[in-house]
């Protein structure tokens, strides 16, 4: 996985990105729904054309004459939470300029467990309180996914809202935005010193 490229998206990676999300829905999610999941539907106005918007992508380089493959996404948008399912007060903490929110952070079953996620996450997030502008990341996730609620709470977030037993088992985080930028820097860190060591 060492080859693997973090990367915002490009109109090049949209195919491929498109792929990756419907497989994820299919087989963990029980299917696209229209009403939350009409981004997929025109990747390019949603992320690539909106400047305050962005889609990261870990790329898995194909052969010489093959299309690279997209293995996981992620992608930053302006945060819109609705009301209904969400509760008023929720939607009026979030639903401002400075607030985004952190999407389609899914990986292709065999791609798991190699820590794609954490490195997309940590991309999207510098990011977004970089280039895009914005101050606090939010995001959600439904714990009824095997393994999503524990990725969330491994990774430096607040929890806001747990819902449940809502029909969408939702638990609502914020991003430490400053610790997560603390252990990517030690991550790079240390990556620095194992190359350095492995050149002796």
């Amino acid at each position: 996985m060492d080859e693997v490229e973090i990367r915002r998206a490009t109109t090049a990676d949209l195919a491929g990105a498109v792929a990756c999300m419907r497989e994820v829905l299919e087989r963990d999610m029980g299917g696209y729904q229209e009403r939350w999941h009409r981004d997929i539907d025109d990747l390019a106005a949603t992320y690539l054309h909106d400047p305050r918007a962005a889609l990261f992508v870990a790329v898995e380089p194909g052969s010489p004459d093959g299309d690279d493959r997209v293995l996981a996404t992620t992608a930053v948008r302006p945060c819109r939470l609705a009301t209904p399912p969400n509760p008023p007060w929720l939607s009026a903490r979030y639903n401002r300029p400075e607030v985004c929110q952190l999407v389609r952070v899914w990986v292709r079953p065999e791609a798991r467990r190699r820590g794609l996620a954490r490195r997309l996450v940590a991309e999207a997030t510098a990011w977004a309180v970089g280039a895009g502008g914005y101050e606090t990341v939010y995001l959600h996730t439904d714990a009824g996914v095997p393994g999503a609620e524990a990725f969330w709470r491994s990774m430096p977030t607040l929890e806001v809202l747990d819902t449940r037993p809502d029909p969408f088992n939702t638990v609502h985080f914020e991003i430490d935005v400053a610790e997560l930028s603390r252990q990517s820097l030690r991550q790079a860190g240390a990556g620095r010193l194992g190359a350095v060591a492995g050149r002796r």
